[in-house]
C-alpha cells in the first residue's frame, strides 16, 4: 500500500491511503485526520503550520504545533454531508471551500473549535 501526499509544508505531510487520511510531523508525529467515503480529494496546511484541513466527504481540521492532532470535522454528518473538491486559506482562521457545484463557502473558525472531534466517518 501506497501513502498519497495531498500538501506539504516545511514541517507536515498531509497524505491519505485510500480512505484514511493522516499528517505527519518532521519529527514523526502522526495523527489521524479520519476516514472519508472515497478517498479524500484536497487538503492545505495553514500559511503559519498551526492547522491543516484535509477534505472531500465533509471537511477536517487538525491542530498541528500546540495540542497536535486535536480535530473537528465539518459538513460530514448524515444528510448535511458536502462534497469538497477545492481549498484556500483566506485568513489565519479562515478559509474557503469549493462544493462540487463549484460554489465558494467561507468557513471562518477559533483555535479552539478544533479540539473536540474524534475522526473517523
Amino acid at each position: 500500500m501506497s501513502r498519497r501526499e495531498l500538501a506539504r509544508s516545511a514541517e507536515y505531510i498531509v497524505q491519505h491511503e485510500y480512505e484514511q487520511a493522516s499528517v505527519k510531523a518532521a519529527d514523526g508525529r502522526l495523527a489521524s485526520l479520519g476516514e472519508f467515503y472515497g478517498d479524500p480529494a484536497v487538503a492545505l496546511i495553514d500559511i503559519n503550520e498551526q492547522w491543516c484541513a484535509v477534505a472531500g466527504e465533509g471537511l477536517v481540521l487538525c491542530r498541528l504545533e500546540q495540542a497536535f492532532g486535536q480535530c473537528a470535522g465539518y459538513f460530514r454528518q448524515s444528510g448535511e454531508t458536502a462534497w469538497i473538491t477545492d481549498l484556500r486559506q483566506t485568513g489565519p482562521f479562515a478559509l474557503e471551500w469549493q462544493g462540487e457545484d463549484g460554489a465558494w463557502s467561507v468557513l471562518d473558525f477559533e483555535p479552539a473549535d478544533v479540539s473536540d472531534y474524534t475522526p473517523g466517518r
